[in-house]
């Protein structure tokens, strides 16, 4: 089983900031989920909310400023030091010669960015880490349009509610991985995904408790503010 530090260790760390990642992996997680949008200009920021009130010291919509006037922000203003919002292209190449998986949260369930699906996937093949890189979105039509472009690429449709309409999506569309909130996770739940040939990422698992009874059931990655092994 594999633990990927949500947002980067955020934990201990300003989610979702280069510090929290180069931490994440000096901490000994096999990965990092993180979230990505989109801006004015066409760059592919990382970053949980579709505007930057809660995580910096200024205001408004991703969508709605360049790479450069986000980049005057402080996305730690609680903090000492400036942390600037990060590209998904400096995670990419963060990774590239390292052993990391980097879950990349596509956020479209509600400013659906136009050709997003395809820049993610072509910065992917581009800096060459395919293999160290999953996709997942609460967005159906975001993981369809990510295996049109790369068929062979893994897709998880995320979930917090409506499960059984979802799981009967998941089977319909061939989705072979499901990434449900922690709570959905009960033993019956598992052995139904598993013996469908599920793969299973469960978050945002809280404590060493549930970290280990989630393994127990054979959950194939967690997704943690902290680390548990």
């Amino acid at each position: 089983m594999l633990i990927l530090a949500h947002r980067g260790y955020s934990a201990k760390y300003p989610e979702n900031t280069f510090e929290a990642f180069v931490k994440a992996y000096e901490k000994g997680f096999d990965g990092f989920e993180t979230d990505v949008h989109m801006t004015k200009d066409g760059e592919l920021v990382l970053i949980h909310d579709e505007t930057i009130d809660r995580t910096s010291n200024g205001q408004g919509y991703i969508k709605d400023m360049t790479l450069s006037e986000l980049r005057k922000y402080n996305f730690c203003y609680k903090c000492k030091g400036f942390y600037p919002i990060p590209t998904l292209k400096e995670l990419l190449e963060f990774i590239q010669d390292k052993d990391l998986l980097v879950n990349i949260e596509i956020k479209t369930d509600k400013i659906q960015y136009k050709d997003i699906e395809r820049k993610v996937v072509e910065l992917v093949e581009e800096l060459g880490v395919k293999e160290k890189v999953i996709y997942s979105s609460f967005y159906l039509k975001s993981l369809l349009k990510v295996r049109e472009i790369s068929p062979q690429a893994y897709i998880g449709y995320l979930c917090e509610n409506n499960y059984k309409k979802k799981i009967e999506s998941l089977f319909q569309h061939q989705i072979y991985a499901f990434h449900p909130r922690h709570t959905y996770l009960r033993e019956k739940n598992i052995e139904m995904l598993k013996k469908n040939k599920i793969f299973i990422a469960a978050w945002t698992v809280p404590n060493l408790k549930k970290y280990q009874r989630l393994k127990e059931l054979g959950v194939d990655i967690i997704i943690s503010n902290e680390y548990f092994k």
